[in-house]
């Protein structure tokens, strides 16, 4: 969390490097696999820090397409709770929020929302999610 306060565009391509590895070692694994981010979000941090999106970022966001459902877990203020990986108060949250989920806007995925529900009712509204997608474990 200091290199994201210290320089958030080495955050950003520490992001990056995170995920392209995440990418490319689901590929060729059988069966679907669930990332918990994708590139998308980085583009959605640059923004909200107001620095450019680099050449690279947004090429792979254009050519590494994510298949299947994109899930989204809308802000929820009964359960948010600052914490040391999650930084942000609430307004910063929905701030953040906004920028990510326009970020995948712009590279054209719709998401799902997330029902805001318990933990396993949200397991079973994606497994839900995914057999009407056909994509089964």
């Amino acid at each position: 969390m200091a290199l994201r306060a210290d320089d958030p565009a080495g955050f950003a391509r520490a992001m990056f490097e995170a995920e392209l590895a995440a990418w490319r070692a689901a590929e060729g694994r059988p069966g679907p696999t669930v990332f918990d981010r994708g590139f998308p979000d980085i583009v959605g941090f640059l923004r909200l820090e107001d620095l450019p999106v680099p050449e690279d970022i947004d090429r792979v966001c254009r050519e590494l397409r994510y298949d299947g459902p994109v899930f989204r877990a809308p802000p929820w203020q009964a359960i948010y709770r600052p914490d040391e990986e999650r930084i942000q108060d609430w307004e910063a949250a929905l701030a953040s929020d906004a920028a990510v989920t326009a970020a995948w806007r712009d590279y054209g995925y719709e998401s799902v929302d997330l029902p805001l529900v318990s933990a396993e009712e949200r397991v079973d509204f994606v497994l839900e999610c995914l057999q009407a997608a056909n994509l089964r474990w």
